[in-house]
């Protein structure tokens, strides 16, 4: 009886060590209502060959309204467009700008050509994510102060 005890015993006590290990609750969210109206400056972009770390995100922002329009700073210039967005996907349209000649060194053009291949987001540590297709890439906002 009391060997059949200690073993209850000791498989409560794993039971409750395993139930105590939980992963806790994600903040991760695909909503679109959590990135419309307000402007998210771009910190970096990760591909499997490389990582572009921008050292002024304030230069390169999106601003998603909820009518499907995009206002977009790239360095220097400023423009926008159409997006289209639903619970986890997220593409623009044509991106339209002003055409001033940015400093050397601007990272505008694969700001704009990284947007154009953007297809699905998603939020998690105050951070937006916006992916490109196959794996191919991931560009990382945050939120502006």
């Amino acid at each position: 009886m009391i060997k059949i005890i200690s073993h209850f015993m000791i498989v409560l006590l794993v039971s409750g060590c395993a139930a105590g290990v939980t992963s806790g609750p994600s903040d991760r969210s695909d909503a679109p209502q959590r990135i419309w109206n307000r402007t998210w400056q771009w910190e970096a972009t990760t591909t499997p060959v490389e990582r572009i770390t921008v050292p002024e995100p304030e230069r390169y922002t999106i601003f998603l309204k909820e009518d499907g329009k995009a206002r977009v700073r790239f360095d220097c210039n400023r423009g926008g467009g159409g997006y289209t967005v639903s619970k986890g996907s997220l593409s623009f349209g044509p991106l339209m700008s002003t055409r001033m000649a940015c400093p050397e060194g601007s990272l505008d053009a694969r700001f704009a050509k990284d947007l154009q291949g953007v297809s699905s987001f998603f939020i998690e540590g105050g951070h937006l994510h916006l992916q490109m297709p196959y794996d191919s890439g991931t560009m990382r906002f945050r939120a502006a102060p």
